[in-house]
C-alpha cells in the first residue's frame, strides 16, 4: 500500500468514526432518478462478494458515508498518477457568503461538518448539501457555493492533488448572468 493510500484510509477511518450519519446527496441522475446505493451488488455474487471483502476493516465501529467514482457533475474519478499528495481544508462560511466561481483541477472529497450550503454548477443545476452529507465533487464544471443556512457552515475537504493539477481554479461567471449575484 503506498503511502498516500494508507494517509487517505487513516483520513477516512477519522471522518468515519467522528461524523454523524446521513445520507450522502445522490441525486444528481439523469431523470431525476436516484443513484442505487449497491447497484452491482446482488446477493450472492461476485460484485456483493467482493464488496462485502473491501468493507471489512480492523475497527470494531464502522460507519461508510461515501463511496464513488463519479463526481456530483457526473465526471469520472481519476486520481493523480505524477507528484500525488493530499490537502485537507476546513471551510468556514458565515450565513450568506458566496464563494467565487471556480473548478477543481483535481479529485475533492467534502462532507459538511456544519450547516448548508447551495451549489450552482454550469449547466447542471444547484444542490444542497447539509450537515453530515459527503460530495465527490465537481472538478471540471464551472460553479460555486453559498451558505443557505440560519448558521455558520463548515466544509472539510480533501483535495487529492498531482499530475500539475491545482485544488481551487478561479473561473468566469458562466452564461448571461455574470455580474448577477445570487
Amino acid at each position: 500500500m503506498t503511502p498516500i493510500r494508507l494517509f487517505l484510509g487513516l483520513c477516512l477511518a477519522t471522518i468515519l468514526a467522528v461524523a454523524p450519519v446521513a445520507a450522502a446527496d445522490k441525486s444528481v441522475t439523469p431523470e431525476d432518478k436516484p443513484v442505487p446505493s449497491k447497484p452491482n451488488a446482488k446477493p450472492g455474487s461476485k460484485a456483493a462478494l467482493d464488496e462485502e471483502a473491501a468493507a471489512t476493516t480492523p475497527y470494531q465501529k464502522v460507519r461508510e458515508v461515501f463511496s464513488g467514482d463519479m463526481t456530483v457533475a457526473g465526471e469520472k474519478v481519476a486520481f493523480p498518477q505524477d507528484n500525488p499528495s493530499v490537502k485537507a481544508l476546513v471551510i468556514t462560511m458565515e450565513p450568506g457568503e458566496v464563494t467565487g466561481w471556480h473548478q477543481h483541477q483535481a479529485p475533492l472529497f467534502a462532507y459538511v461538518l456544519e450547516g448548508e450550503i447551495t451549489v450552482t454548477y454550469e449547466e447542471v443545476g444547484k444542490k444542497v448539501y447539509r450537515q453530515g452529507e459527503a460530495i465527490l465533487e465537481a472538478m471540471d464544471v464551472t460553479h460555486r457555493g453559498k451558505n443557505t443556512g440560519e448558521g455558520q457552515a463548515q466544509i472539510l475537504t480533501v483535495f487529492l492533488l498531482g499530475d500539475g493539477g491545482k485544488a481551487t481554479v478561479p473561473e468566469e461567471a458562466p452564461g448571461a448572468d455574470k455580474a448577477k449575484v445570487e
